[in-house]
C-alpha cells in the first residue's frame, strides 16, 4: 500500500462507493446503486486505499467486508453524508419559504407585536418571521435585519420609514388592588428609558395634568417596560401603561383602567427599513400587514 497522501481529499465519487459497498456489503449490489459496473466501484475503492494507506475491505467470492480500519473511517464517513443531507434539507426549505428578520424593541415585540404574530403566519403560511428583541440600535449593514421597529426615528435619518402608531399612558392597577384603598394612595410603579424617558410621560406629568398634587415618588422603578406590566398585573402597584402594550391584560381584566386622563407619547413608534429589503418577498405584505395592525389599535 502506498504512503497515504495528506495535501488534499479524496474524491467524492470513491469515498461515495466505499459508503455504498460498506452498507450493502457487495461490489455487484454498489455498483447497482450508483449506476456503476463492479469494476468501476473496485477501481474507485482501491484508489481510496492508495490515497489513504490503508485496507479498507477484505474481498471475497461471497463480498467483501469491513477492516477494522475500514469501520473507523466508515462511522467518519457516515457522519459526514449526514451532515451532507442535512445540508440539503435546510436547502430545500429555504427554497420554498422565505423570511424576513425583524428587530423591535423588547416590550413592543412582546406586547404588541408577538400576540399578533399568528394573524400574520395564517395569512402568508410560506413567509417565516424571524423575531430579534433588542434596545440597541439597527445597523443594517453588518447584520441580517430587514425591518426594524423603533421608538421616533432619529437613530435611521437615512432609511425608509413609516409610522406605525403614537401610543398613550393611563393609569392601571390590577383588579384588586382597585377595589381596596384609595389608588391614589397606593405604590407607584415608575418606567426609567434613560434618555429615553423625557419622552414618556411620568407620574409627576399624569397628576399634574389631573389637576392632583403630584405625590413623593415612591414604589418600584424599572428599566423594561415588560416587568413594569409584570409587577402592576401581579398588584405591585399602579401604572402609567402604554395603551397599546397593555392591551391584552385590559381586554382579560388583569388590568383596569383607574382614571382619566390619558397622556401621549412624546414620539411615535416607526418601522423602518433599507431600500433593498422591499425587494424581498413578503416584504411589501409584512410592511402592510404591521400599518393594519397599528391602525386597528
Amino acid at each position: 500500500m502506498n504512503a497515504p497522501s495528506r495535501a488534499r481529499l479524496p474524491k467524492l465519487s470513491a469515498i461515495l462507493a466505499f459508503e455504498t459497498a460498506a452498507r450493502t456489503g457487495s461490489l455487484a449490489s454498489a455498483a447497482d446503486s450508483l449506476a456503476l459496473t463492479a469494476a468501476a466501484v473496485s477501481q474507485q475503492i482501491r484508489q481510496l486505499e492508495q490515497h489513504l494507506g490503508i485496507t479498507l475491505f477484505t474481498r471475497a467470492k461471497s463480498g467483501v467486508t469491513l477492516t477494522e480500519q475500514g469501520a473507523d473511517y466508515l462511522a467518519y464517513v457516515q457522519q459526514a453524508f449526514e451532515t451532507l443531507r442535512v445540508a440539503q434539507q435546510h436547502v430545500d426549505r429555504q427554497r420554498g419559504k422565505h423570511t424576513l428578520t425583524v428587530f423591535a424593541l423588547p416590550a413592543l415585540a412582546s406586547k404588541w407585536l408577538n400576540p399578533a404574530i399568528g394573524d400574520w403566519l395564517a395569512r402568508y403560511p410560506e413567509l417565516d418571521i424571524r423575531l430579534h428583541a433588542t434596545h440597541a440600535a439597527v445597523d443594517f449593514a453588518s447584520s441580517a435585519a430587514d425591518f426594524a421597529l423603533c421608538f421616533g426615528d432619529r437613530d435611521y435619518p437615512l432609511l425608509e420609514k413609516v409610522q406605525l402608531f403614537q401610543d398613550r399612558v393611563l393609569p392601571v392597577c390590577s383588579p384588586a388592588l382597585r377595589n381596596g384603598a384609595d389608588w391614589a394612595q397606593l405604590p407607584l410603579i415608575h418606567v426609567d428609558w434613560g434618555k429615553e424617558s423625557q419622552f414618556l410621560p411620568g407620574w409627576h406629568e399624569w397628576f399634574t395634568a389631573a389637576g392632583l398634587q403630584p405625590p413623593l415618588r415612591r414604589g418600584l422603578t424599572y428599566n423594561l417596560t415588560s416587568l413594569a406590566i409584570d409587577a402592576a398585573v401581579q398588584g405591585h402597584g399602579v401604572l402609567l401603561g402604554q395603551q397599546r402594550l397593555i392591551a391584552e391584560e385590559l381586554a382579560s381584566g388583569a388590568l383596569v383602567r383607574l382614571a382619566e386622563p390619558a397622556l401621549p407619547l412624546s414620539k411615535p413608534y416607526f418601522a423602518v427599513y433599507p431600500p433593498r429589503t422591499l425587494s424581498k418577498p413578503g416584504a411589501t405584505a409584512f410592511l402592510a400587514w404591521l400599518q393594519g395592525l397599528a391602525c386597528a389599535g
